[in-house]
């Protein structure tokens, strides 16, 4: 199959940068799936990123200059990612053809890593976009402030938007609105699924339902 794989920031790096007993059971599963898959992986920021981008916040600077600031550090994320992959740091779009393999971050101003996901997904004609992050599908309500709100196991490409946002990096919701735009255009099946054990992305690309389907 033709894979993209997001990896949400939160899930493996913190404010000191990678957590390394994430990255081990990561790179284990990531290993296996490459081997059998075609597969693009997608890495955000996480809490270092943020940090840094809030800091450089208070300085005199242009928010395009921020931006570029932000993505040479999701860059340096993709780069760490792809040398332990083994596989090629993707600084660009137009880098991707129809049989690319690598690791994608930041790419430009004012796009997601999940929006260059998506955007990579459709480059390659992806049979699934998968975002691992750190809740475990798509609800019905925020989980956080409707605690009995219900999982959905499956979510139609029309329906899509009623669960998107736009925001600030950390704070997209389940796709920004680039990233949904993208996914139904180009009608890519998309899984939103628990990243914390990414034992479950090799268990979902055996045939078990994981997360919530978007098709």
């Amino acid at each position: 199959m033709r894979l993209v794989v997001k990896i949400g920031g939160s899930l493996c790096f913190d404010e000191n940068g990678p957590v390394k007993t994430y990255f081990s059971r990561l790179l284990h599963v990531l290993k296996k799936v490459k081997k059998q898959h075609q597969l693009i992986v997608s890495i955000g920021g996480g809490r270092q990123n943020r940090k840094f981008y809030e800091s450089v916040s208070e300085f005199n600077l242009s928010g395009e200059q921020k931006e570029w600031i932000a993505i040479d550090m999701l860059r340096a994320n993709a780069r760490f990612l792809a040398f332990l992959l083994k596989m090629k740091p993707i600084f660009s779009i137009g880098e991707i053809t129809g049989k690319t393999q690598g690791v994608i971050s930041g790419i430009a101003p004012g796009r997601s890593t999940d929006a260059n996901a998506a955007l990579a997904a459709a480059r390659i004609k992806a049979d699934y976009f998968i975002k691992l992050t750190n809740v475990d599908g798509i609800y019905e309500k925020d989980p956080k402030l409707f605690p009995m709100s219900k999982k959905l196991d499956h979510v139609q490409f029309k329906d899509l938007k009623k669960y998107s946002k736009d925001g600030k990096p950390g704070s997209y919701g389940i796709l920004d609105r680039l990233a949904m735009e993208t996914v139904v255009k180009n009608k890519i099946k998309t899984v939103i699924m628990q990243g914390r054990d990414p034992d479950l992305l090799l268990r979902l690309l055996k045939g078990e339902k994981i997360g919530t389907l978007v098709s």
